[in-house]
């Protein structure tokens, strides 16, 4: 991915995209339209190139803690422990938003990012907004949105290899983990994947976009329902 910062914009692209960025508006155009947006001389260029090892890496530390913890736990939504579980969960969230913030800035340190509150149905949750990841070539990308299931993973491996009786605690955190890495919702396995297939996704409008989130979210909480009563 090139990098071109202009007088009043900065430019990413490819042979198959560009997106122009401007604050924290982001736009994709055709390669050829480029220079009806652009004004003023080129003051910086940056070429960043991909490497897929990063992806492969954090998916397979993921899939390893979803591995340990079927192995050595009976896995139900909420069980007697719920409070120690909630605890561990809300001590995983900053944890979480810190792996897309490193992520971004490992692979591009120029990148600026927004922490806010918004709310999944009726539930808050916080996230960091990402939208400078658009800067960067498919794996590493993928590798940013990926990065905070993969810090709530080594968080809890190294915890399990330090206090193995702990792990039993975290169901609650695995039950958010899946609903982040799995390609359900429009969450960070979501956006992995349409990155992957480098897809984009588009605004169908208020309603529409509340009844698709509302029955992938009611898919989602079945799945995991499935899961918890099976095993």
């Amino acid at each position: 991915m090139k990098i071109e910062k202009y007088n009043n914009c900065t430019v990413a692209e490819n042979d198959k995209i560009c997106i122009i960025q401007s604050d924290f508006n982001f736009y994709k155009i055709n390669n050829d339209q480029k220079k009806k947006y652009v004004e003023g001389d080129l003051l910086s260029l940056i070429e960043i190139k991909d490497n897929s090892i990063y992806c492969i890496i954090s998916i397979f530390i993921i899939i390893l803690c979803f591995i340990i913890y079927f192995i050595f736990c009976d896995y139900k939504i909420i069980d007697i422990n719920y409070k120690i579980s909630i605890i561990l969960l809300l001590l995983n969230i900053p944890i979480h938003e810190l792996g897309h913030i490193l992520a971004l800035k490992f692979f591009y340190r120029e990148s600026k990012f927004k922490i806010g509150l918004k709310f999944f149905f009726i539930f808050p949750a916080f996230y960091v907004d990402t939208s400078f990841s658009y800067f960067l070539p498919k794996y590493k990308k993928i590798s940013v949105y990926l990065a905070g299931t993969l810090f709530n993973s080594i968080f809890m491996l190294i915890s399990f290899i330090i206090f193995p009786d702990i792990l039993k605690y975290y169901n609650i955190l695995i039950s958010n983990m899946f609903i982040n890495f799995l390609p359900i919702i429009k969450s960070d396995g979501y956006y992995a994947i349409i990155t992957l297939f480098e897809k984009y996704t588009k605004y169908k409008g208020k309603k529409k976009e509340y009844i698709e989130d509302l029955i992938r979210g009611v898919f989602m909480w079945l799945f995991i329902s499935i899961i918890s009563y099976y095993l």
